[in-house]
């Protein structure tokens, strides 16, 4: 049975990225995890870091499970917001345990070039770590190792130049706005003005395009880093 894990390098990433394809995986009866690299604490201006964190991690129980996927599904890593760094081996070990107890089949991340530091970051600690977790070099990150077959990049803040995959999730459309709407905290109404608001009606635009550039209906987009079924 496929398992597929995605990596959100802060809470609502899941969503934007890929909500709606990992609806459609839960349809299908697949076994669905997010890995939460940290909990977006700095996603405010007018909320403290300490008070924003669980609030943010509050509402990613509440949309994973409008998408289908149950609490225990979640895993946290709580690194500092704004502070991935793919370099840091505490950060690459805890990545790759967690590669080695998921044992996915198909890995969702954010696509190399995506406008957010953290985005990119979190690409290039995660396409390290699964290329170290499939190696049997580093016990010291527990478990056997395991090297993901499927790697695929979502889109968030800067689309992909040249998608190689699109997913249609027309049939999921309306349960990826409604798992955004769970993000009460990232509303332009909860931050302030002049801030990114992509709550309701917005969240339909980047896949409204990549349909209308596909033949129809709504996509989801990716850059595609890993396809196959065997080990190197």
């Amino acid at each position: 049975m496929s398992r597929v894990l995605v990596v959100a390098p802060h809470p609502d990433d899941e969503v934007l990225g890929c909500g709606g394809s990992i609806a459609l995986h839960r349809r299908a009866g697949r076994t669905v995890g997010v890995l939460y690299l940290t909990s977006g604490e700095h996603a405010s201006p007018t909320v403290p870091p300490e008070e924003l964190g669980p609030i943010r991690e509050t509402e990613a129980v509440a949309a994973t499970a409008v998408l289908g996927v149950p609490a225990d599904a979640l895993t946290w890593l709580r690194f500092p917001d704004g502070g991935l760094d793919s370099r840091d081996p505490g950060q690459l070990g805890a990545v790759m345990a967690v590669l080695r107890r998921f044992r996915p089949t198909l890995l969702y991340l954010p696509h190399p070039g995506d406008g957010s530091f953290d985005h990119r970051e979190a690409a290039a600690l995660c396409l390290r770590a699964a290329g170290m977790a499939g190696s049997a070099n580093f016990p010291e990150w527990g478990g056997r190792p395991w090297w993901v077959p499927t790697i695929l990049g979502y889109e968030v803040w800067s689309p992909i130049a040249d998608p190689a995959y699109t997913e249609d999730i027309t049939d999921t459309l309306d349960v990826k706005v409604a798992a955004l709407g769970c993000y009460r905290s990232q509303t332009q109404a909860a931050k302030g003005a002049g801030q990114a608001d992509y709550i309701g009606e917005p969240a339909r635009y980047l896949a409204g395009y990549r349909g209308a550039m596909a033949g129809g209906g709504f996509r989801e987009a990716f850059s595609v880093h890993r396809l196959g079924t065997a080990s190197p």
